[in-house]
């Protein structure tokens, strides 16, 4: 049994167009795949970019707030001497008072005390003045270059007429 030309032609035919089908079914969706593989990469490589841009800034920011510290600790660590110098505030404490029209009654030093990082060393003062020239007087205790800090303060008046008299404990420290 001959096989005709034409029926061995159209099984060729129909054999190629079968392969050539399979193979570009096959191939598209090896595409597919790739191009999904790709844009999941894509996605991920630009999250991380997002992440990595968010955390350059946090870097940043976080570079930022250490320099402002350390600009603080340096401030406070000059406020804050090695040696008391104690001479030197009691020497600005009386410019001060001079400068302000206040008359110092009393100066009595008072026992230090010994704290982990630091020494604070406690000062009485008792003086007279204005309240306009004390509350003056102590805002520039609280701002000069060393760090003073009022511990305790009474302030008396016997009459309204008078001046007032204060008594005054403050803290100055060294490290």
């Amino acid at each position: 049994m001959p096989i005709d030309i034409r029926k061995l032609d159209r099984i060729c035919l129909a054999i190629v167009a079968i392969v050539t089908l399979a193979s570009g079914y096959w191939f598209s969706t090896q595409v597919i795949k790739e191009r999904r593989l790709i844009r999941q990469e894509n996605e991920i490589i630009s999250q991380k970019m997002k992440e990595l841009n968010l955390a350059e800034a946090n870097l940043e920011h976080l570079n930022v707030l250490l320099d402002t510290t350390k600009r603080k600790l340096e401030s406070l660590n000059a406020r804050i001497p090695e040696s008391a110098h104690i001479g030197k505030v009691l020497k600005q404490v009386d410019a001060l008072m001079h400068e302000r029209k206040i008359v110092l009654t009393s100066m009595q030093p008072l026992p230090t005390v010994e704290e982990k990082h630091y020494t604070k060393i406690q000062i009485r003062l008792i003086f007279k003045g204005s309240f306009v020239n004390v509350y003056r007087l102590l805002h520039d205790l609280e701002t000069m270059n060393r760090v003073v800090v009022t511990e305790k303060m009474v302030i008396s008046r016997s009459s309204l007429a008078d001046k007032c008299q204060v008594d005054l404990i403050a803290s100055v420290f060294q490290s």
